[in-house]
């Protein structure tokens, strides 16, 4: 894998993240955040905070809560209480807030985001139209989204998988291609629900060397593997039943 000091798809762009950088230090802060599904608590009033440029991992067994709170923070689902600000805006304040905080985040979750029929370069297009890339031009300097879309192939070696269907692809290699899908528009904050589970050794090692890589931006991973977060993130915290027990140097 090239290294990723030769290119800017894991640097600091211009997003409101970085834009506000000077501003604004927190990039996710949460107040009492519960989420319930009927009489059962996934979340139970869960208050924290991830600094700029932090790299935190969200810790515990399954069934903890991680990936509960990965989607809130996300935006991809509401808390039954509590208060979601990102980057000092509150998430769920309406809905044309929700979606302009969406625009800083880039999620990669259990499910692949891709569409089966469609070629690794054909998705990435569509996620790329779906930000209005072209018309953002701002946000990256200048680039297009197509000088994006090489970077990231380079940087997560997919240059021969461009042009085959999504379901034609192997689990780590649509995972590499997810992480491509939530990367194209640049965000401010990535969000990563179980990044290492399912793959390979090698497939693991490339993925933490390139998580590595995200200078300037914001990284969230969950993980019930110590080992594994360690190799990417400074501090964890740990759930257990829905509840924060303890935050840990990593």
């Amino acid at each position: 894998m090239a290294a990723a000091g030769g290119g800017s798809s894991g640097r600091g762009e211009s997003g409101k993240g970085s834009e506000r950088g000077e501003n604004i230090k927190t990039a996710v802060q949460l107040e009492g955040v519960s989420k319930r599904f009927g009489y059962f608590f996934a979340l139970k009033s869960v208050s924290l905070s991830v600094k700029v440029g932090e790299f935190v991992a969200l810790l515990g067994p399954n069934g903890a809560g991680k990936t509960t709170l990965i989607k809130i923070i996300a935006t991809q689902m509401k808390p039954t209480a509590g208060t979601v600000k990102i980057f000092g805006e509150n998430a769920f304040q309406n809905s044309s807030k929700t979606a302009e905080v969406r625009r800083e985040i880039g999620l990669v979750a259990h499910e692949s985001f891709l569409y089966d029929e469609l070629t690794v370069r054909e998705n990435l297009a569509f996620y790329a139209k779906l930000f209005s890339l072209n018309k953002a031009r701002k946000r990256f300097c200048g680039s297009s989204w197509e000088e994006t879309l090489s970077e990231l192939v380079e940087f997560l070696n997919l240059g021969r998988w461009l042009d085959v269907k999504a379901k034609h692809l192997s689990y780590g290699l649509r995972k590499r291609a997810d992480i491509a899908r939530a990367l194209i528009h640049r965000p401010s904050l990535v969000l990563l629900d179980e990044p290492f589970g399912g793959l390979d050794e090698s497939s693991r090692e490339l993925l933490a060397e390139y998580f590595k890589c995200f200078k300037g931006k914001t990284l969230i991973l969950s993980s019930h593997s110590y080992e594994w977060a360690k190799r990417v993130c400074e501090r964890g915290i740990l759930f257990e039943r829905g509840e924060v027990k303890q935050e840990i140097c990593l």
